[in-house]
């Protein structure tokens, strides 16, 4: 067997992985597998890890995913890729696609039903109408038909959903992994969250926005036995995520979980103790009505956790990528001033919340390698994925490295906190 690193041409790369050479050029053409080296000669080399991307390019494609939806789930940022998380991606997708297909079968199961049982009933003379009578229930018989065919389109459109889902997941694990191996202070912000939830051992608690879980999974031995979970998020996708997080392994701990919409949350007035908002006001529309809507399912006495960003989050990201192109931004909007550490208590007074209090989680990063911040940069909401790509990706890399080079790291100020009102 050839050792870790050995170059291969090509040619060698695709007798290697058991393809043809034409697939290993259609998908360097493409954008999806980049050669590892060029010579001088214009000849493209292969490592043994490309056969890694190789092996989850053809999986996603055999599954039935576009090229564009494979680049939306394969991101290419020059960092050699965590095999188990490779292998967790393409299991969740099949998983996921899986139970779409599922889906789709059972929609076109039952309208072909359907089609059979109407032939059964229909008369021999179908030319015969008494009245208008007959004739007027086979239009109102087509109408509920025609709605079958329009479900089954439905669900056959969701898959474009759920893969635009799981890559907002992929996103959120990119830009949780930077801040795990970078930030200052020892007390994570997952912990340093969890430990401000001062709650009775058997509160009734709703998160909204769940994402993934990391909140309840990295805390999973300190939750107290009788606090009840309900885990929502507007995402299926990120809410299949979180539930795959939180079930694995056997966890000893049940919890509910529940897709649903902030502006119309589905549970009567009163119902919980606490509602948490771990960073994702800011995302919604509409924020008063979520907020009105977040106040009437608190008992009274109950207590709401918002946690935010300030104005000087990330400052000197924003700086770097600016200096690099004044057109580039990290996010589509600018979230402290929807919902931020400076205008979040005006926003939750105007909503009915009272005694309102706001901790600041004392953080910053000090990175050392250029590529976890490049992979953060480009898994945000802002221009950066599409912009920086290429020569201009190639670019913007050695801009980094230059830096870390002369200074040793890159410090970015982490500005972020937690908002408590009560009902």
């Amino acid at each position: 067997m050839q050792p870790q690193g050995l170059r291969m041409t090509a040619g060698q790369f695709a007798k290697k992985a058991g393809v043809t050479i034409r697939t290993v050029r259609f998908y360097d053409k493409v954008g999806l597998l980049p050669a590892s080296h060029r010579a001088d000669n214009g000849y493209r080399y292969y490592e043994m890890q490309d056969l890694a991307r190789l092996q989850r390019i053809l999986t996603l494609k055999y599954i039935g995913l576009s090229i564009d939806e494979i680049k939306k789930v394969i991101r290419r940022d020059g960092q050699e890729e965590d095999l188990r998380e490779s292998l967790r991606v393409q299991d969740t997708i099949i998983r996921r696609k899986m139970e779409h297909l599922r889906l789709v079968r059972k929609a076109v199961a039952e309208t072909l039903t359907e089609l059979e049982a109407r032939d059964a009933e229909k008369p021999a003379d179908h030319g015969v109408y008494q009245n208008g009578q007959s004739e007027g229930k086979e239009l109102a018989g087509n109408n509920g038909l025609w709605e079958l065919f329009t479900s089954i389109i439905r669900v056959v459109t969701q898959e474009e959903q759920w893969v635009e889902q799981y890559h907002n997941a992929s996103n959120l694990h990119t830009r949780i992994r930077l801040h795990d191996g970078f930030s200052v202070n020892p007390c994570s912000w997952h912990q340093w969250l969890f430990d401000c939830l001062e709650l009775p051992s058997s509160s009734r608690i709703l998160e909204l926005g769940c994402g993934d879980g990391s909140l309840w999974q990295r805390n999973m031995g300190r939750i107290p036995e009788h606090w009840d979970i309900t885990l929502t998020d507007f995402s299926e996708g990120m809410l299949q995520d979180a539930k795959d997080r939180l079930t694995e392994d056997g966890s000893p701990r049940s919890f509910r979980f529940m897709q649903a919409d902030v502006r119309a949350i589905p549970f009567p007035d009163g119902s919980f103790d606490a509602v948490l908002a771990n960073h994702m006001l800011y995302h919604v529309n509409s924020r008063h009505e979520a907020l009105q809507e977040i106040y009437r399912v608190l008992k009274p006495g109950g207590r709401f956790y918002a946690s935010t960003i300030g104005r000087n989050h990330l400052r000197e990201m924003k700086e770097l990528l600016r200096g690099f192109n004044p057109e580039l931004v990290l996010s589509e909007k600018d979230f402290a001033d929807e919902f931020g550490l400076e205008n979040g208590e005006v926003q939750l007074e105007a909503a009915g919340f009272r005694h309102i209090e706001l901790k600041r989680y004392k953080d910053s990063l000090r990175i050392t390698e250029a590529e976890p911040l490049i992979a953060y940069i480009c898994s945000t909401t802002g221009n950066s994925r599409s912009a920086l790509s290429g020569s201009s990706l190639d670019k913007f890399r050695t801009r980094v490295e230059s830096l870390l080079h002369r200074k040793g790291f890159i410090g970015i100020t982490k500005d972020s906190g937690l908002f408590t009102g009560y009902k």
